[in-house]
């Protein structure tokens, strides 16, 4: 398997364990922190594909998100809450609150499909590529509180390719870890 497939079945694999991981949260409180330090499972389910969205438009591409395109009342606002990084735990839980699972499922579906399109016009050496990152996080105020920026100042620099592999897939991943440890102790 080339890298662009590899990337690409790895960004269709957390859209579809985001499908999984919305019918194991049904039924919780997804507002409230299930245990201290821990943010709200509907802040860490939304901050999946914000993860991606922000990170592969935005940081990567410099062009407009998919959550820009969306206008989901039901979704956590992005000028307000960024991609859910850097927050208070107020805001945090405010965030939360505004997460319906059908529409974060909508929304991750799309940014699934947007990012794979992207994908599909990449060549491999396109992956060696770095990105303004630092000048992009410039782009919203809720990118570049210091707060915001102090959580990802060490990928500037990174390319294309390792900033798939990091962010847009391992963090993710490593945040569906905790969702799941996280719904094992509520549930148990």
């Amino acid at each position: 398997m080339d890298a662009l497939a590899l990337l690409g079945n790895r960004i269709n694999a957390v859209n579809s364990t985001m499908h999984r991981l919305a019918g194991d949260v049904a039924g919780l409180d997804l507002s409230e922190p299930i245990a201290f330090g821990t943010s709200p499972l509907g802040l860490t389910l939304w901050h999946l594909p914000r993860t991606q969205d922000w990170l592969v438009n935005t940081s990567i591409r410099g062009v407009p998100e998919v959550a820009d395109e969306f206008g989901v009342a039901a979704l956590p606002s992005v000028e307000e809450f960024g991609y859910g990084t850097g927050l208070s735990a107020a805001d945090a839980r405010a965030a939360a609150e505004r997460v319906d699972l059908d529409d974060l499922i909508a929304y991750s579906d799309a940014v699934a499909l947007t990012i794979s399109r992207w994908l599909a016009t990449l060549a491999e050496p396109d992956l060696d590529g770095v990105p303004e990152f630092a000048k992009h996080q410039y782009t919203r105020p809720a990118y570049c509180t210091p707060e915001a920026l102090a959580e990802v100042e060490h990928l500037d620099g990174l390319t294309i390719g390792e900033l798939m592999l990091r962010p847009a897939v391992s963090h993710v991943f490593a945040h569906v870890g905790e969702i799941e440890l996280l719904v094992q102790l509520v549930r148990h």
